[in-house]
């Protein structure tokens, strides 16, 4: 990731966080895309961009994979890389298995809803 933090002033904590949403490739609001242009009414769904990060998630685990059998195979030497790359893929997987539970838990509050 090419955030780096630097605590010596808000401004510089919303700029880092503003640069690793732009990494993650997510907005920071609704109707706001990357860059802060606005999306269309027709914009993406919350499906879509659920969707769309789960795939990025399983790219990443896939990555890392690929990046942890080459060093076990001896191809790669890159070991710092690679456990950077597998702790990315962890953090993740973590996001999506979170807005998965959140979206359940959700769900079941809404079903128990007396109308």
């Amino acid at each position: 990731m090419s955030a780096k933090i630097d605590p010596t002033g808000a401004g510089n904590i919303a700029a880092a966080a503003a640069a690793l949403r732009e990494d993650l490739r997510i907005g920071g609001e609704p109707g706001v895309g990357i860059g802060g242009a606005k999306d269309p009414v027709g914009g993406a769904s919350f499906g879509d961009i659920l969707e769309k990060t789960a795939m990025a998630a399983s790219a990443k685990e896939r990555e890392a994979v690929g990046k942890a059998e080459a060093l076990a195979q001896g191809r790669l030497d890159d070991l710092h890389g690679t456990m950077i790359t597998m702790k990315e893929a962890d953090i993740s997987l973590k996001l999506v298995g979170s807005v998965r539970d959140k979206l359940l838990d959700a769900f079941n509050e809404l079903w128990r809803i007396n109308v």
